[in-house]
């Protein structure tokens, strides 16, 4: 029998997104929206107080070792998550980093640890890779979706065919970033909704309207994408999951 014969049509059971967005976005109450959520939160981020969002968590997570204990438990245990949710990718690079630092005496930042010339962050990179391995058995062999929280950053664009530009990013050393965002099903920005107000007829002021609007699509603004056909932003309904269409 031709090995073709034994294709099939390429199907991911869950989703692994990247939500982005600025401090009160909503970034984690919206993960929380996901089905059957489980909470890995490192240090400095806050839960949700609102009492709709409640994902299981067992407290902080403040060193490599209590991360890999519970991503171990979510692919070999017995348990009915449907969803990961980690706050954040950006919390993770800074534990890895110390960790990588305290192991390292001689070394007064990343930049000197274990030798220097970029080991330290190729290091710090490949605990991130490893992150990504472990979403992508959660994906395909539990079926659960995975949601990476990151904080917002801006870096500077300078594209060799026009003029350069900012853009909203993930907080992130680009080594790392690319495991989020490269090979995920979506990156999404969440940012409030903005208009312009004239004010005594002479200033010109942005106020906010209340809305948050999340962003899933290119766009030179925000490092986004998605592989779900989405063109459009999406406002986001407080207690509803913006993106349970396509899950």
């Amino acid at each position: 029998m031709s090995i073709l014969e034994q294709a099939k049509p390429a199907v991911d059971v869950g989703l692994i997104i990247s939500l982005v967005g600025a401090p009160g976005t909503g970034k984690t109450s919206t993960a929380s929206t996901f089905p059957n959520p489980f909470l890995i939160r490192t240090q400095g981020e806050a839960v949700p107080r609102d009492a709709k969002y409640n994902p299981a968590s067992i407290g902080i997570t403040d060193t490599p070792e209590k991360l890999w204990d519970q991503l171990s438990a979510l692919i070999k245990d017995d348990h009915d998550y449907k969803t990961l949710i980690i706050d954040s990718s950006s919390g993770l690079e800074g534990m890895f980093i110390q960790d990588i630092i305290n192991k390292d005496q001689k070394a007064k930042g990343i930049q000197q640890a274990m030798g220097g010339y970029g080991a330290g962050r190729s290091a710090v990179a490949a605990q991130h890779m490893r992150v990504r391995k472990a979403a992508e058995i959660l994906r395909t062999q539990r079926g659960m979706n995975v949601v990476f929280i990151a904080h917002a950053d801006i870096n500077r664009i300078d594209p060799p065919d026009t003029e350069g530009y900012n853009q909203y990013s993930l907080r992130l050393h680009k080594e790392s970033m690319k495991y989020y965002v490269d090979d995920v099903d979506l990156v999404g920005f969440l940012k409030q909704d903005t208009m312009i107000k004239e004010e005594d007829g002479k200033t010109n002021k942005a106020v906010t309207t209340g809305k948050i609007i999340l962003t899933t699509y290119l766009n030179p603004a925000f490092v986004t994408k998605n592989r779900l056909g989405i063109k459009e932003d999406i406002t986001v309904v407080h207690g509803e999951n913006p993106l349970a269409p396509y899950l």
